[in-house]
């Protein structure tokens, strides 16, 4: 059954962005995508998702955890190393995202409070 409170749009986000630790580009991007998602009437601050080949390979090291978003999937995290720094579960992605999601298969989300994402 589909919750009709809980939704999310998903567009491209028009403009290069970066996400960065410390000062140091982990990914930069011109094929970002923005989610927007909105849960019973509440809109949360826009994510934005990068190409996962546009992402410094060596900067994400898959861990253990996982969560389930009832209209995203679930999701897969990743440990941010950059500069010396280890930003544990710092990114995530949904491999199998649900069809409402499907724009984001292959891309990366960076948790805003652990790494600087902005335009580039």
């Amino acid at each position: 059954m589909t919750d009709k409170s809980h939704s999310a749009r998903i567009s491209l986000a028009g403009e290069p962005y970066a996400a960065k630790v410390a000062g140091v580009t982990v990914a930069r991007s011109e094929h970002a995508m923005i989610l927007q998602e909105e849960k019973a009437g509440k809109s949360y601050p826009p994510v934005v998702y990068f190409p996962r080949e546009d992402i410094a390979a060596e900067s994400l090291q898959p861990t253990d955890h996982h969560s389930h978003c009832p209209i995203k999937g679930d999701a897969s995290y990743f440990t941010v190393k950059a500069d010396g720094k280890t930003l544990e579960n710092a990114a995530w992605s949904y491999p199998q995202p649900l069809p409402q999601a499907a724009a984001v298969k292959g891309y990366v989300a960076f948790y805003p409070d652990k790494v600087t994402v902005e335009p580039a």
